[in-house]
């Protein structure tokens, strides 16, 4: 019995041992195919990662294109947009624009419906076709003059001082100097130094292309900033000084000299809608006056031409001396009158320039002692400007502006002449409205 048992138990204990390599090898089976299984299962998530990854790579070339479509669109509108308001030839034909970028291309057509210009531009993609179109409305109105500007001074630039006040803006093409209480109570655009000293005051921005210098409780309001910065409204379209072609006048002249048509000036004068011409000087008499009736009279003086005491000149009356022109006390100028003097004007002891009327000279104009006027100032030389004067409208200085004790001038667009005066030249101010921008 002792045998028998100790030879099962021996017996049992040595099966299991017999059966170890079979388990080893079941084990390494399982092992495999749990390995094969992982490599399958990692095989699908790459391939699916590497086929999304593709996906969004290919997602975001697409965006990529369509963006750079969108832009290049966008761009041919700008373009256009600022040709329109830069450029009067291309305002009156305009013509296709094309940009390129790789294998981006934008193009925009311009048409037109009297004041209104339909720009409609297409930003495509040559290898994706992909495209973008858009399209906004833009009206457009060409104005004779620069709203809102009340003084333009060329390159020699503009003196205040003593009380002086511009109520409106001011452009400058040269230095800007002011002092002792001077004011301009909107915006300065000048090309030029600013020095501002003795309580100067600017009320609102002031872009400035030069240096500015600053003293004595002096300041601008709205801030400074460069004449080339974006804030600048005027940085792209900028206003010019304008020129004064005077072949005009010089033509009528020439005429004058030789022919006189033997008026006296010892009364009043009617020009009755015809041109009249002085072959020499001529002086207005005391409390004497011109008229036209019809409206519409020249008178043309190859010299020099005075207003005495009290005389007027009527409204809708042109006068052109080849030499100057001076005003004397109490002496007026109506309605619509156009005064054109080539030696220069002298207004002075309260002379009045009435509503619409024109001061023209390619000379220096000179206003002392109370003169008021009303309508367009233009010296091409200097504006000489003291001594409580008043000017409604606008005023241009060709080369240089001297203001001082008392003077103001102020915008008013409501007394000035229906359009710019012969000879007159500038680059023509332009008001643009965006109307709708939409995509098509």
């Amino acid at each position: 019995m002792c045998e028998t048992a100790t030879f099962e138990a021996g017996a049992g204990r040595g099966r299991p041992g017999r059966r170890r390599p079979r388990d080893r090898r079941s084990r390494r089976g399982a092992t495999l195919a749990l390995v094969l299984g992982l490599v399958v299962i990692v095989g699908f998530l790459g391939n699916g990662l590497l086929s999304s990854a593709g996906s969004c790579r290919l997602d975001a070339v697409r965006r990529q294109q369509s963006l750079q479509c969108f832009w290049g669109a966008e761009s041919a509108l700008a373009l256009a947009r600022t040709r329109l308001y830069t450029d009067e030839s291309y305002r009156s034909s305009p013509t296709a624009i094309v940009l390129t970028n790789g294998l981006m291309v934008a193009h925009a057509s311009v048409s037109r419906a009297g004041n209104t210009y339909v720009v409609s531009a297409t930003g495509s993609n040559t290898h994706s076709r992909i495209d973008w179109r858009l399209r906004q409305d833009f009206t457009l109105q060409s104005l004779g003059f620069w709203d809102d500007f009340a003084l333009f001074a060329g390159p020699g630039g503009i003196d205040m001082s003593q009380s002086v006040s511009v109520y409106g803006d001011v452009y400058c093409e040269g230095d800007l100097r002011m002092s002792q209480s001077a004011a301009i109570f909107e915006s300065l655009y000048c090309r030029g130094d600013l020095e501002m000293s003795h309580s100067a005051a600017i009320y609102e921005e002031a872009y400035i292309g030069g240096r500015i210098s600053m003293s004595r409780t002096s300041v601008v309001y709205g801030g400074s900033y460069p004449f080339s910065s974006p804030a600048n409204p005027y940085e792209i379209l900028s206003p010019t000084v304008p020129t004064l072609d005077t072949s005009f006048y010089d033509s009528l002249l020439r005429l004058a000299a030789s022919s006189d048509s033997g008026l006296n000036f010892n009364s009043s004068i009617d020009l009755a809608g015809q041109t009249r011409y002085v072959s020499g000087n001529a002086s207005l008499k005391m409390s004497q006056s011109i008229v036209s009736r019809p409206p519409g009279g020249v008178l043309v003086v190859a010299g020099s031409f005075d207003m005495k005491q009290n005389s007027q000149i009527g409204p809708d009356v042109t006068v052109i001396c080849g030499d100057g022109f001076s005003m004397g006390q109490n002496t007026r100028i109506g309605t619509n009158a156009l005064i054109y003097a080539a030696g220069g004007i002298d207004m002075r002891q309260s002379g009045i320039v009435a509503n619409r009327a024109a001061l023209l000279t390619p000379a220096t104009l000179t206003m002392r002692h109370a003169a008021q006027a009303s309508g367009l100032v233009y010296a091409g030389r200097t504006l000489d400007l003291s001594q409580g004067i008043v000017i409604e409208g606008l005023a241009y200085a060709g080369s240089r502006a001297d203001l001082s004790q008392s003077v103001r001038i102020t915008y008013n667009k409501t007394v000035l002449p229906w359009s710019l005066p012969p000879g007159i030249a500038t680059n023509g101010a332009v008001q643009m409205l965006p109307q709708q921008w939409r995509e098509m």
